[in-house]
């Protein structure tokens, strides 16, 4: 990436010096001519806009499967499609919404045929939704300027049902996204007749919900409700009213409709957080409040849930002393290292020493052992901690090695034996399952151990009473002698 000062020296040289080198560098590379194509076509916005016309139809046409290593290629080819498409704009809107609406077409193929374990692809079509509603609100806006005032109710409605139509077309969910954010293109009349129509979808719903239906393998939702035909739909419809509201930011609006919702639906732990999120987010803490000190449902809140929503609310208000006090309460139920942080960023000297007196109470009392060590390390008592570990060194193998590999990352430098203890636990789950694939894996995990052996025998506390690093190797050799690809690598 070119600083300031190379692109001011660029900026002074002539423009046939600058056509020379791109002509002596282009053909050297497939990319780099791509993106020289892409820079050409800038210049000619009739070319560029059937270039991209013919490539967006094309790629609605692709079938084939995408191997994993073209992954990232096909990544950087639809950034490059986003990037070229929105260089219309604002300039031509009309030109750039066509080309979206084009791109949004290709979702369901473009997710089809690659493996998006990563998200890369779907987030870029997420983006384009919000692009779209960038574009359209333009388009929109010229449209209503253009037309009679009689019309201006015609073109308004054609765009709710482009909305509406939009949201039907969401089978993988990159339009999630669309309704929170309509407020980019709709009006706030325009959005609430929006809720009037799906609130009527909803209650037709409810009547043919309680007219008789047929239950679905006598399967139940997570609310332990009976489902039928129509609970899906319903859900759905449920969430595209509270996107609606959240459109709005209407205080009433978004309470009124979380108040209509839940007469029909049992206590949701998930759109109760929506709820106090938009309350946080519009400054509306009095509402926040009313729910959070009452019994008006948040009868199926849990408390440490309830004390961590006091706690941000009070932050918001600068209200130190209440924070201070749902923060320590809310660390009494659940003492982890991220409380304990929270607590000593706002306490007193006083109540920081009276803090740590309570972390020795309860550290060795954690049901979990990652938290009972990281207590002990919060509070710089690493020999604690490595006892703590080592006491407890078989829960290590019922911890899922994502866990454990992002765990090590974040201990302090001198914590050698837990390290040990980490290491020893992914190099034994890799060898006992015999995951070949793996042994690179596993033989640096080995060759971590040879340098965290360096370490611990020139401390004082030496193993403390953990196998040493010799009589571990010893017992793996017996064990996994025969595993000659992972020794062949240990030894490189």
């Amino acid at each position: 990436m070119l600083d300031d000062e190379q692109k001011q020296q660029l900026e002074k040289l002539s423009k046939a010096v600058l056509v020379d080198f791109v002509s002596g560098i282009q053909g050297t590379d497939k990319l780099l001519d791509k993106k020289i194509e892409r820079l050409l076509l800038q210049s000619d916005k009739p070319k560029l806009i059937k270039k991209l016309t013919s490539t967006l139809k094309g790629l609605k046409r692709r079938r084939k499967e995408l191997p994993f290593w073209e992954y990232n290629d096909f990544v950087t080819e639809l950034q490059y499609l986003i990037d070229d498409i929105m260089s219309l704009y604002p300039e031509q809107p009309e030109a750039c919404l066509e080309l979206l609406e084009l791109f949004i077409a290709t979702t369901d193929t473009s997710l089809q045929r690659v493996d998006d374990t990563k998200g890369e692809v779907g987030d870029i079509y997420r983006r384009l939704t919000l692009n779209w509603l960038q574009v359209a609100a333009i388009c929109c806006d010229v449209q209503k300027q253009s037309a009679a005032r009689d019309e201006q109710d015609i073109i308004s409605q054609a765009w709710i049902e482009k909305v509406k139509a939009m949201v039907d077309d969401n089978d993988y969910g990159t339009k999630d996204n669309l309704l929170c954010n309509v407020n980019l293109l709709l009006s706030a009349a325009e959005i609430q007749s929006l809720i009037d129509d799906y609130k009527y979808e909803y209650e037709t719903l409810l009547t043919d919900s309680f007219s008789g239906y047929t239950p679905l393998a006598e399967s139940t939702t997570p609310n332990n409700e009976p489902m039928n035909a129509n609970t899906f739909e319903k859900r759905r419809i449920e969430t595209v009213l509270t996107d609606l509201a959240w459109a709005l930011g209407d205080i009433k609006t978004f309470e009124d409709i979380y108040l209509y919702l839940n007469t029909y639906r049992t206590f949701s732990l998930y759109e109760f957080d929506k709820l106090m999120r938009f309350m946080l987010e519009h400054d509306a803490l009095d509402v926040a409040l009313r729910y959070l000190n009452t019994d008006n449902d948040t009868n199926s809140l849990d408390e440490v849930t309830r004390l961590d929503w006091l706690s941000e609310i009070y932050q918001q208000q600068k209200n130190t002393k209440a924070q201070l006090e749902v923060l320590t309460a809310a660390f009494a139920f659940d003492p982890t290292p991220t409380r304990y942080k929270q607590i000593m960023a706002i306490a007193t000297p006083a109540e920081q020493a009276r803090l740590r007196k309570t972390i020795y109470q309860l550290a060795d009392q954690q049901e979990n052992m990652m938290t009972t060590v990281d207590l002990w390390l919060e509070i710089e008592e690493t020999e604690r901690a490595n006892q703590a570990a080592i006491d407890r060194q078989d829960e290590f193998d019922d911890i899922h090695y994502t866990t454990l590999t992002r765990w090590i990352k974040q201990l302090p430098d001198e914590a050698y034996l837990i390290r040990v203890l980490v290491y020893r636990s992914l190099l034994n789950d890799i060898l006992d399952s015999a995951n070949t694939i793996a042994y690179n894996h596993a033989a640096r995990y080995y060759k971590h151990l040879v340098k965290l052996d360096t370490f611990i025998a020139r401390s004082a506390s030496q193993y403390m009473g953990l196998g040493t690093h010799q009589r571990y190797t010893e017992t793996l050799r017996k064990t996994h002698g025969k595993k000659y690809s992972f020794w062949e690598r240990v030894e490189i």
